[in-house]
């Protein structure tokens, strides 16, 4: 049952309910109810869980294979970051930030590149509940 491989991740990371529900805009009492089966998991669930927790989907879906997506070795990301930057040929002042602000993003280590993740998702969070509220 889906309901419970999404506390197995849960637990895997963790994380409480409130938590865990946080990151995907949900409540801990949805969570608790997807995990016990007494709500549906809906499409939208599955890929914020998905996205946000970097877990596999056909293994969210059915239980087979691994619980995580395969995440690629750092210097594989360098180099396409690398090569997507090459790729564009525009000198702008916002092009250039983001040109260094990536490549410093690279240098990182995987700690460092961890908690500045998670600011990025507050932010995100945050803005995307802006406007809903407006």
């Amino acid at each position: 049952m889906i309901g419970n491989r999404i506390k197995e991740l849960r637990k895997s990371l963790n994380l409480t309910q409130a938590d865990f529900g946080m990151k995907i805009g949900l409540k801990p009492t949805a969570i608790g109810q997807m995990e016990n089966g007494l709500r549906s998991v809906t499409e939208r669930s599955i890929i914020l869980l998905c996205e946000k927790y970097n877990v596999n989907e056909i293994w969210l879906r059915t239980g087979e294979g691994e619980m995580f997506q395969e995440i690629l070795p750092e210097d594989e990301i360098a180099s396409a970051v690398s090569n997507v930057l090459e790729d564009v040929k525009c000198e702008n002042t916002i092009y250039t930030l983001v040109k260094e602000l990536l490549l410093k993003y690279e240098q990182l280590d995987t700690n460092s590149k961890k908690v500045i993740n998670a600011y990025v998702d507050d932010v995100i969070s945050g803005y995307a509940q802006k406007k809903e509220d407006l």
